[in-house]
């Protein structure tokens, strides 16, 4: 437990000195036994260097937080916020526990709508501090995952609650998305619509259209530099999946003009997350969460950039000795594997073609 406050909790928080997930947790704990042999369970894992035969004790106490937070859904004997809280971390670390790039917490993911739905329907001042936190993980995890979650399963329109929610919650700083929580909401919904496309799915034009505005016209409220480098790197990947995966938003037949256009615009803002990245400093915990827009400025990468191809490698690199989480270094996999395809003429297939076609589900940050 105490490697959890002062080590394993640095990695979900990009202020070191505004980390609910450290000490401040501990509130939480005494009401939870699932969530304390979560904490144990995760902590162990790290301190292990998630290195699968020497995670037996890790993987002990996984279970047991699995079998108290059904007791105490069952009994209710913990706060409905307090259960969402083990059930998001549960959900979190599978890709972390796992030993290949195909568990990302599916069953946690699918339960966790309805549950968020909940909560902000029958708001309790009590918990609103916690339901804060939990509200921010599960954005960035929603979005982490977008991609990974087949159609099938992706979750129902329900009202405007958590819309409404991130609109708000903006304005209070959340030790993962920050000030933007809003914009982590609509990279979820852009990354699901992109795996609908890739699997086969109708446009939807109208949608297109207006996350393509959205992206364009939001503006950050970060005050910190580095914050807003990632809020901004994060902005323009959004606009990157739009136009690499839907061509241009909004229209069915673009001319060949058009097309490379589109082709410069997309290795453009490559360019630019590649920059806006890397004015973070290594030694900075915004690091902990640059994978995303890395693999989706990283796969633009041409044989012609060698240099910025060689510096998302090492930022990488650096990303997995800050966190020690291996699926960061199957990001950078990933990407070695797309760069030799690409190198070898085959430009047309994209980092998430190439994920699925290895049947990995690789969550990503």
């Amino acid at each position: 437990m105490r490697y959890w406050l002062e080590a394993t909790s640095q990695m979900l928080s990009v202020d070191s000195s505004n980390n609910p997930f450290s000490f401040p947790i501990l509130k939480y704990v005494a009401g939870s036994p699932s969530l304390a042999h979560f904490l144990q369970s995760a902590s162990a894992a790290q301190e292990a260097y998630f290195y699968q035969p020497e995670m037996s004790v890790s993987l002990a106490k996984r279970g047991e937080a699995l079998s108290a937070l059904r007791q105490e859904l069952q009994t209710r004997s913990s706060s409905l916020s307090q259960c969402f809280l083990t059930l998001l971390m549960l959900g979190m670390s599978s890709s972390w526990m796992a030993m290949g790039p195909t568990d990302y917490g599916r069953e946690h993911l699918l339960a966790a709508p309805a549950v968020a739905d909940m909560i902000l329907k029958q708001r309790d001042a009590n918990n609103e501090e916690l339901d804060h936190l939990t509200m921010g993980i599960y954005v960035y995890w929603d979005m982490a995952c977008s991609f990974c979650l087949d159609p099938i399963d992706h979750p129902i329109e329900r009202d405007s609650s958590l819309e409404t929610y991130v609109k708000q919650a903006r304005h209070t700083f959340h030790p993962i998305t920050t000030h933007s929580i809003d914009l982590y909401h609509l990279l979820g919904q852009v990354g699901r619509y992109c795996r609908v496309i890739v699997d086969g799915g109708g446009r939807d034009l109208v949608f297109e259209v207006d996350s393509e505005q959205s992206l364009n016209e939001y503006e950050s409220i970060e005050t910190d530099a580095m914050a807003k480098s990632l809020t901004e790197a994060f902005r323009k990947h959004g606009l990157l999946l739009l136009y690499r995966f839907c061509g241009t938003p909004g229209v069915c037949q673009p001319s060949s003009r058009k097309l490379a256009e589109t082709e410069n615009y997309i290795h453009q803002l490559a360019l630019e997350i590649v920059e806006l990245v890397l004015q973070i400093k290594s030694s900075s915990p915004y690091v902990n969460i640059q994978a995303v827009p890395l693999l989706s400025a990283g796969a633009e990468m041409t044989s012609l950039d060698t240099f910025q191809r060689n510096q998302i490698r090492q930022r990488l690199k650096e990303v997995y000795s800050t966190n020690r989480l291996v699926p960061t270094l199957w990001v950078l996999k990933l990407l070695e594997e797309l760069w030799g395809v690409h190198d070898a003429g085959i430009t047309h297939i994209t980092w998430l073609e190439l994920m699925l076609n290895k049947n990995w589900r690789l969550r990503v940050g």
